[in-house]
């Protein structure tokens, strides 16, 4: 399983998530809010998040159908983030356990990789923490969090 392909997986799963919330918000607080004011556009917004709407579920099952295949190989993800050695430098830290085959018996891989993060690379979590002086590690499961984020 090549890196890119589990990042590139990961990232389409993470902005295809926030859709659900942004179906909330237009739901409940735009289309009302374009109803009041800009009569004339409602339905034309409406119409817009109908066609939106069918392409962005279309691609989230599909996410989840690459992530449903994907899961079996891929047993932990974890990324850490933590300050670097020199001043305003951040690293992060990727760790993946990884079949080759789901045949019993057959090794599983751990994969690591360090990279040197710019801060608007960090978690919004962890740059909060940074600017209170709390520092320290940020760890995130990210298999797990996938999994919560794709359960239909």
């Amino acid at each position: 399983m090549p890196f890119f392909f589990v990042v590139v997986l990961v990232a389409l799963g993470l902005g295809l998530v926030m859709w659900k919330q942004i179906m909330v918000w237009a739901r409940d607080q735009l289309f009302p809010w374009v109803s009041e004011h800009l009569p004339w556009l409602s339905d034309a917004v409406k119409e817009a998040f109908v066609v939106l709407d069918k392409h962005a579920t279309e691609i989230r099952r599909q996410v989840k159908a690459a992530w449903d295949k994907l899961r079996p190989y891929l047993l932990e993800q974890i990324v850490e983030f933590e300050r670097g050695v020199l001043p305003n430098t951040y690293v992060r830290r990727m760790t993946a356990l990884i079949r080759d085959s789901l045949e019993p018996g057959k090794p599983v891989k751990r994969l690591k990789v360090e990279e040197e993060v710019s801060w608007d690379e960090l978690p919004e979590k962890y740059r909060e923490s940074e600017v209170k002086g709390e520092g320290g590690t940020y760890r995130l499961d990210v298999t797990r969090t996938r999994d919560q984020e794709l359960e239909v």
